[in-house]
């Protein structure tokens, strides 16, 4: 099927049509939600729905959860997760709703040394009478920002999630970033689903899907599969086996990783009388204030500079009396000048403002605007990682 990031050419068209354009590499999702159809009769249909709208929205990504024996949407953000589930009853009439919102947790690499860890894994199995095996080798380290220079590595790390993963095809040659074999900038022409490089890729991304120790998903680690080798006669499914299983040797050799977190920045504009409480709201629930900017008044702008302008003018507006209503004196007081409103801006954990809507119109009366942006992971502490792990039912 065509998805969105594929590049459609014409054989009509002279010259060659060997070029491709850039790719969309999506971030890495934050949130997700369990995929809950109305009866049995309406699974398949939710099932070729959320694969059709999966290739339309890169940035939507499909799983399976074997435990819990439920299919989870995975997003960039609580509007997003119901922007997908509007879709699927508008777009193709399906009959499903989505469960409660849970945010998407992250695991790093337990190993700081920067050496890493190096693990060989020779993976053998009897297969219709026959001794199919593969070997492959690899060495992993946490990632830092000096593996980042080059803008391949950049666009392989953000199709892995926040991982670099890179091949040596050959004993010889050098290590080189590769995309996630899912991801739309992988070349399946030049590396098939038959190719050894692919069933390697394929290993370590069902390795990275899930953690040995917490079973979260992985991020931030650096892998350099440095050789590979398949034995004659043997299925390219052999190395997938036996690279998830390197993986995971080095994974439990390293030790638990930090729970990451997902963190966003948000921005928020409220009037002055109101910036007490939104920061003390923002505080209580994990919150980290970078910036307490001036906004403009209500005054028009010229120029791009700021214009005074006076109070409106009361003539011709009725004002009730204030026996009537103590409303009519607070509107008053405010006719006295102009309003001015400030800019909060903040880095938040996303598990507590996915109800920030509600919370906001309720700490500002209603006169307050709010903007999110994804932010990146961030490690967290003993006491919330253990609430992390509770919550998931793992601790």
């Amino acid at each position: 099927h065509t998805r969105t990031g594929d590049t459609l050419t014409s054989f009509n068209a002279g010259g060659s049509t060997d070029a491709t354009l850039r790719s969309i590499v999506p971030p890495p999702a934050v949130i997700s939600a369990s995929v809950i159809p109305h009866s049995q009769a309406d699974v398949q249909p939710v099932q070729e729905a959320l694969a059709a709208l999966s290739r339309t929205d890169p940035s939507v990504r499909v799983t399976e959860d074997a435990e819990e024996g439920q299919t989870l949407v995975h997003g960039l953000g609580a509007l997003h997760l119901e922007i997908v589930e509007g879709r699927l009853k508008d777009e193709w009439g399906v009959k499903v709703q989505f469960g409660k919102r849970r945010v998407s947790y992250r695991e790093n690499f337990g190993y700081e040394g920067e050496e890493g860890v190096e693990t060989r894994s020779r993976w053998e199995k009897d297969m219709g009478g026959k001794r199919i095996g593969a070997t492959v080798e690899l060495k992993v380290s946490a990632l830092v920002g000096d593996a980042l220079k080059e803008d391949s590595s950049k666009q392989a790390v953000d199709s892995w999630g926040g991982s670099l993963v890179s091949v040596a095809e050959k004993p010889d040659d050098e290590l080189e970033p590769f995309p996630s074999p899912e991801s739309t900038s992988f070349n399946h022409t030049l590396y098939p689903s038959t190719s050894p490089v692919t069933a390697v890729l394929q290993g370590v991304l069902s390795a990275l899907s899930s953690s040995p120790h917490t079973t979260l998903p992985l991020s931030h680690l650096n892998i350099s599969i440095t050789s590979f080798d398949l034995d004659q006669g043997s299925p390219p499914s052999t190395l997938t086996a036996a690279a998830s299983d390197a993986l995971r040797q080095a994974l439990f050799k390293a030790g638990p990783g930090q729970v990451m977190e997902p963190y966003i920045n948000v921005k928020i504009d409220v009037g002055e009388e109101g910036v007490g409480k939104v920061v003390r709201d923002l505080t209580e629930n994990g919150g980290e204030i970078l910036d307490l900017a001036e906004g403009s008044s209500t005054g028009a702008t010229t120029g791009g500079e700021e214009e005074e302008v006076g109070p409106y003018s009361s003539e011709g507006i009725y004002l009730p009396p204030k026996w009537v209503t103590p409303a009519s004196a607070s509107l008053e007081a405010k006719s006295g000048g102009a309003s001015f409103k400030r800019s909060v801006r903040a880095v938040a954990p996303l598990a507590k403002m996915l109800d920030y809507s509600s919370r906001l119109r309720a700490v500002s009366g209603g006169q307050a605007t709010f903007e999110m942006s994804v932010e990146g992971f961030r490690p967290v502490g003993d006491v919330r990682r253990l609430e992390i792990l509770k919550e998931m039912g793992r601790a």
